[in-house]
């Protein structure tokens, strides 16, 4: 099984593809353009035998300012980015705000074992796998 990126919206009409569209071209512009209040750091899952691993980048933050919440299988790490400095008479490419991301926990997961870590605003989680048991056939004779 593989971790998935959990999506709240259902994308049930034509409509809704097109505003999400809208939505991936504007968040790749520069805040003032769009007026954003969420912030959308970028998150990377890997995925090897023994662990999932998951990374966010997040300049600027401290473990403080992030929050990691299991629940019903849904992995959810929320935190907030904030600008020090708020004048309308800035400039500025940065993008703050609040943000959000929520992932579904498969089943092979042990989430008692799940360990979080942040050095230089980079969260780091690693997500042990249950190995797996190699079933071996036997044979029954028949009298």
């Amino acid at each position: 099984m593989t971790l998935i990126k959990w999506n709240p919206t259902l994308r049930t009409s034509f409509f809704n593809d097109v505003d999400s569209w809208f939505d991936n071209i504007s968040s790749d512009l520069p805040a003032f353009f769009h007026n954003a209040t969420e912030w959308r750091p970028n998150f990377e899952v890997l995925n090897s035998s023994d662990a999932y691993r998951v990374r966010a980048d997040l300049p600027g933050l401290t473990k403080k300012d992030v929050e990691i919440e299991i629940n019903e299988d849904v992995i959810t790490i929320t935190g907030e980015r904030k600008n020090e400095y708020i004048d309308d008479s800035n400039y500025s490419e940065l993008t703050y705000g609040k943000f959000s991301r929520s992932f579904n926990l498969p089943d092979d997961v042990k989430q008692k074992d799940i360990k979080a870590s942040m050095k230089d605003g980079v969260l780091a989680l690693e997500i042990p796998r249950v190995k797996q048991v190699e079933s071996k056939a036997k044979k029954i004779l028949i009298k």
